[in-house]
């Protein structure tokens, strides 16, 4: 039982909060790097594979929203039981996640491979472009299942307290995807590889394995086992799909919004556009948001493992902590992509025309990055409270908004590109308004439980 407990040693929020916030900053830092290297390598197919992976990325985000459901689940109960010292009720989440949980994500796979071509046409690829989207995330679909298994074994290392695992598994099959991306897209010794093809079975690759070592990992350093020939707890399901299910709408609701807004509003500024916001998104913002996110994935188990203990004051002061530190990352981006977005758009591509999209969406989305570090924060503080119904609400809405206030500021007013990326700007502010009353409101409830 002891593996499971809190620690013993008092430690202030802020210092509990950096010493669990580094080691999860570095992990998604290094779990962006699945994109950076699809990115980086895949320039050098040239503009139309950049913009192959700039119209996926947002599938990416659709597939996460999938396996958000369990991982989020996962994560709360893990840590709901960790603060309660309940070493059964984590072996419980554990084998809910791989039983139930996996099967949903194989069914999910299932229906995107089969529909990749239509999810393609509709974002408005064509040409070759179209061709090597569809190809690329048939790939990533046929992996999914493997994919999956890193995030779940990750909530639940967070969930006990242990972001140090996922950020060394993270670490070291990020270097794997490193080495098998330029072999697999553009071959070696005579054979000519697999073109784009490659790069989504490097990710499929690389994320499975450390999945498998996470659950390795769990059962060695925890004495976790999923006990999977024992029958199905249905009850932990349940709970583990009531705090997931939001989470995972929430995501869903972010990824079709931009999916609707690149369809509506991106598609009519035709490829370089496109290819302009994959190298800024995927290449340069997938940084930056991570960065933010480490303190956001910290306060979701130090709220839930609080929760679980009924130490409601520490969880506030675990939230505060986390706000603080993920604002002050968030200004040293928004001076990074403000001073240096030439020096970061050349990293992604040799194109200047691309170079010049990518710097505009920087430029833009510099002033937003205090928000959405904020609105990050107490997103998972709600996770790990167990309270995500509201709140992806409110996230659902915020994202819908981008879709009409894309179209009106690109197109009716004419801001051209521009005011595509201002209407996300404006979206994260209107959702910040909303969820920093619904957060108190709701830990109010719980300490008056």
């Amino acid at each position: 039982m002891s593996a499971l407990t809190l620690r013993t040693r008092q430690e202030t929020p802020l210092r509990e909060a950096l010493r669990l916030s580094w080691p999860a900053t570095l992990s998604l830092l290094l779990h962006s790097g699945y994109r950076v290297n699809d990115q980086y390598w895949v320039q050098f197919l040239g503009p139309d594979a950049q913009a192959s992976l700039g119209i996926t990325a947002f599938m990416l985000i659709l597939n996460f929203a999938f396996i958000q459901l369990v991982h989020a689940g996962t994560l709360a109960r893990v840590a709901q039981h960790t603060g309660a010292g309940d070493h059964q009720g984590v072996e419980d989440a554990l084998r809910a996640a791989l039983k139930v949980g996996m099967v949903w994500i194989a069914l999910v796979a299932l229906a995107g491979w089969l529909t990749s071509g239509i999810w393609v046409r509709f974002l408005g690829a064509s040409g070759q472009v179209e061709v090597w989207s569809k190809v690329y995330l048939e790939r990533i679909y046929v992996c999914l299942p493997l994919i999956a298994l890193k995030p779940i074994s990750d909530g639940i290392f967070i969930g006990l307290g242990n972001t140090m695992v996922p950020m060394i598994l993270s670490a070291l099959t990020v270097a794997l995807n490193f080495f098998l991306n330029p072999l697999l897209i553009y071959g070696a010794g005579g054979w000519d590889g697999m073109g784009i093809a490659g790069a989504a079975w490097a990710t499929g690759f690389s994320r499975g394995l450390g999945g498998l070592l996470g659950l390795v990992l769990l059962r060695r350093l925890y004495g976790l086992r999923p006990r999977l020939r024992q029958k199905v707890p249905w009850a932990e399901v349940r709970r583990l799909f009531a705090i997931g299910a939001p989470m995972a709408m929430s995501t869903a609701a972010y990824s079709l919004a931009f999916i609707l807004v690149l369809k509506t509003s991106v598609e009519p500024f035709g490829r370089t556009v496109q290819a302009g916001l994959g190298a800024a998104f995927n290449g340069v913002e997938a940084i930056a948001y991570c960065g933010l996110l480490g303190p956001a994935i910290a306060v979701s188990g130090m709220v839930g493992r609080h929760v679980g203990a009924k130490r409601f004051a520490a969880a506030q002061a675990a939230v505060r902590a986390c706000v603080a530190l993920s604002v002050g990352i968030s200004l040293v981006f928004t001076l990074v992509f403000l001073l240096a977005p030439e020096r970061l758009a050349r990293v992604f591509s040799e194109d200047p025309a691309v170079q010049a999209q990518a710097v505009l969406y920087l430029m833009v989305a510099a002033w937003s990055q205090s928000a959405t570090a904020v609105n990050s924060v107490l997103d998972q503080a709600l996770v790990g409270a167990g309270r995500t119904g509201a709140m992806a609400l409110i996230s659902a809405t915020g994202y819908a908004l981008r879709i009409p206030l894309a179209f009106v500021l690109a197109h009716v007013l004419a801001f051209g590109p521009a005011g595509v990326w201002w209407s996300l700007n404006a979206s994260n502010y209107l959702k910040l308004l909303a969820i920093i009353p619904l957060y108190r409101w709701q830990m109010r409830r719980l300490s008056a439980a």
